[in-house]
Parts: C-alpha cells; sequence; structure tokens
C-alpha cells in the first residue's frame, strides 16, 4: 500500500523550505560579515578558524555569495604567512572548486 502525502506533510516541507530559507539569509547576513572581519585579526588562530566556518557556509549558501564574498577572503588567507592559516585556507579554497563543478 502506497502512502498518499496528505495537506500536513506539504505543509511541513513549505515549512522546512521556508526555514532553510531563513537561516541562510540569517547566515549571510549576520554571520558572514562578522566571520569576513575576522579574517582580518592578527592572531593566526582566529584566521585558520575563519578558513575552517568558511568551508562548513559554501555548501549551504548561494554560489554568488561564494564567489563574491568567500573565495575572495579564502584567497587572502591562502596568501597569509602562517603556515597553519594557509593550509586550511587552500583546504577550504579546494572544497569551493568541488562544489562549483558538482
Amino acid at each position: 500500500m502506497g502512502e498518499q502525502e496528505t495537506s500536513e506533510d506539504v505543509g511541513s516541507h513549505y515549512d522546512l523550505s521556508f526555514l532553510s530559507n531563513l537561516l541562510t539569509d540569517i547566515t549571510c547576513s549576520k554571520l558572514l560579515p562578522v566571520v569576513i572581519n575576522a579574517s582580518k585579526d592578527r592572531v593566526p588562530n582566529i584566521k585558520f578558524n575563519v578558513a575552517k566556518v568558511l568551508q562548513s557556509l559554501i555548501p549551504i549558501v548561494d554560489q554568488s555569495v561564494v564567489e563574491k564574498k568567500i573565495r575572495p577572503c579564502l584567497v587572502e588567507l591562502s596568501e597569509d604567512p602562517d603556515v597553519d592559516v594557509r593550509f586550511f585556507a587552500s583546504q577550504a579554497l579546494e572544497s569551493s572548486n568541488q562544489v562549483m563543478m558538482s
């Protein structure tokens, strides 16, 4: 016996989609500027954690945000004097390349 989709199921799908869009909007408008600003910190541990956070955001934000905001920040971090900052920034850039190709 096949399951039929009820109006309640459709409503919950709508709610989840709305919630997902809302969380993405909040991430881009509130969290992303703080993270990008932290990339300017002089402390290497702050900067490599910025790279890690940006890497985690790549799959959930719009590709235009990745191209216009995240990748430029990661490129800058990938040229940092600190080896660990460069490493994590390069990993995040690689991750963004993979997402863009899929």
